[in-house]
């Protein structure tokens, strides 16, 4: 019985244990942060892997750097695994607004793009906007939008709540601003000594198609 659990543990996890030495390279690269968060998500239809940071050359530096990777693999169609991974690099202009560019690695290849982000951090609440523009798409833009509210649940602050929102929607200005498509990512649990786990949802839904099946479930995270 232990057997049959442990492979199909590694069946359906090998995708994302077989980027650990990506993530691991980044992590090296940018260690001494020590806030960026590597999550697992075990959901009901999919396995997903992903993991953000945002790095500055010095701490009085104004030039950085924003790297997003995410994987997904359907538990009944492998050939459907799903890749992003997307890097801006910025420079800071005012107080919260940095201008930047790079692009996002997907499925279909590599797609540039100009941006412009404003984040800001009140209390416990942290929040980040990033507007993009793609010039080779006809034309495309998106917005990427990063909520996460950790407040303290006990005197020590030892122990948080965990809420988090992660959303990126995808539009063409041709056919009155329509959207190519729309993802939304939702966390709820709880935070302690670097490690946050709970509830998940991800919900995606295409312009052409409608809703997808949605993927729900419990995440793991580290932060690195």
């Amino acid at each position: 019985m232990l057997s049959f659990l442990f492979k199909f543990l590694i069946k359906k996890l090998y995708p994302i244990i077989s980027l650990f030495p990506i993530f691991s390279f980044f992590h090296s690269v940018v260690a001494q942060q020590g806030d960026i968060p590597v999550e697992v998500l075990a959901g009901h239809r999919a396995v997903t892997h992903q993991m953000y940071m945002t790095k500055y050359l010095s701490t009085s530096s104004k030039f950085g750097y924003f790297g997003y990777l995410r994987y997904e693999a359907p538990y009944s169609k492998r050939e459907n695994s799903d890749f992003t991974g997307q890097s801006l690099f910025f420079y800071d202009v005012a107080k919260g607004v940095s201008l930047g560019g790079g692009g996002y690695v997907a499925n279909e290849g590599f797609i540039p793009q100009i941006a412009i982000a404003y984040t800001r951090d009140v209390g416990d609440l942290s929040f980040a906007a990033f507007g993009s523009f793609e010039p080779v798409r006809s034309p495309n833009s998106e917005l990427f939008l990063l909520m996460t509210y950790i407040p303290p649940l006990n005197k020590q602050g030892s122990l948080k709540l965990f809420a988090q929102f992660i959303g990126s929607y995808n539009f063409n200005y041709k056919n009155n601003l329509r959207y190519n498509f729309a993802t939304q990512y939702l966390r709820l649990g709880l935070s302690r000594k670097g490690w946050q786990f709970g509830l998940a949802a991800d919900l995606t839904q295409v312009n052409n198609i409608g809703s997808l099946p949605s993927n729900t479930g419990i995440f793991l995270r580290r932060l690195l």
